[in-house]
C-alpha cells in the first residue's frame, strides 16, 4: 500500500467527524428551537445539560481533528512510505480509527436518547 491508501483511511475519518459534527448542529438548532417555546426549569436544566455536552463533544472532535490533520501532513513529506502493521503511521492510523469509532458510537447512543427527550417534550 501508498501513501494514497493512508490518505484515503485518513480522509475517511475526518468525513466521520464532520458527520458528528453536522449531526450535532442540527441537534443544537432543534434545541433552541425547542427554548423558544419551553421555559419549564427542568427542561432548560436538561438544556444546559445536553448543551454542554455538545461542546465537550465539539472540542473532542476538534482535537482529534487536529490530530488527523497533522498525521496526514506529515506523511505528505515523506518520500514514501511502506505499509506494513508495525509501521508507525499505520499505528497511529488505527488508533484514530478507535478513537472516531469511539466516538461515533457514543454519539449514535446519545443522540437517541436526545431524540427521545425531545419526542417526549413535543408531545
Amino acid at each position: 500500500m501508498n501513501k494514497e491508501v493512508l490518505y484515503m483511511d485518513l480522509d475517511g475519518l475526518l468525513n466521520t467527524l464532520d458527520v458528528v459534527q453536522e449531526e450535532q448542529t442540527a441537534i443544537k438548532r432543534k434545541l433552541s428551537g425547542l427554548l423558544d417555546n419551553e421555559v419549564s426549569i427542568p427542561f432548560i436544566n436538561w438544556a444546559e445539560d445536553i448543551h454542554q455536552q455538545i461542546l465537550n463533544r465539539e472540542a473532542a472532535v476538534q482535537l482529534l481533528r487536529k490530530d488527523i490533520i497533522a498525521l496526514k501532513k506529515t506523511i505528505m513529506q515523506k518520500k514514501s512510505i511502506i505499509y506494513f502493521i508495525d509501521n508507525p503511521y499505520v499505528k497511529m492510523i488505527t488508533k484514530y480509527k478507535e478513537q472516531v469509532g469511539y466516538l461515533q458510537n457514543e454519539f449514535i447512543i446519545w443522540s437517541k436518547a436526545t431524540a427521545e427527550k425531545f419526542d417526549s417534550i413535543v408531545a
